[in-house]
């Protein structure tokens, strides 16, 4: 881990196109997704290389899915704060998806929210529930 390394915990939450997928199946293809788009240079706004762990998968009673990620990154050019890397993440997000990214996974635009932003070697301070 590189020492100014970043990491950031958001939440997607989202109608799935397939809820009958198992948690390992649905983390996988979310998974492949992101790798999809990290190589066609989406995030490249946010970092070159961003490391991605999948936490969980969680359904609301309105069938609504959440997944909860990591990133872990060196952000790009001048230091910024969380508002300016939460707005900058949104629009990544939005540009892959315009690019038809995620579209295996989701079945229309989903909820992208940064819940902690910390540098990687602190423990994240969460949101309370």
């Amino acid at each position: 881990m590189l020492p100014n390394a970043m990491r950031y915990e958001i939440e997607l939450d989202m109608l799935e196109r397939n809820s009958a997928l198992s948690d390992p199946q649905a983390i996988a293809l979310l998974h492949s997704e992101f790798a999809l788009a990290l190589n066609a240079a989406y995030f490249i706004a946010l970092a070159e290389d961003i490391d991605v762990t999948i936490l969980s998968r969680t359904f609301s009673q309105d069938g609504v899915a959440r997944y909860r990620l990591a990133l872990e990154l060196v952000e790009r050019g001048e230091p910024i704060d969380d508002a300016v890397a939460a707005t900058l993440l949104r629009s990544e997000f939005q540009r892959a998806l315009n690019a038809s990214h995620f579209w295996r996974v989701c079945v229309e635009d989903f909820v992208v929210e940064l819940v902690a932003r910390a540098p990687a070697y602190a423990p994240l301070r969460l949101r309370a529930a």
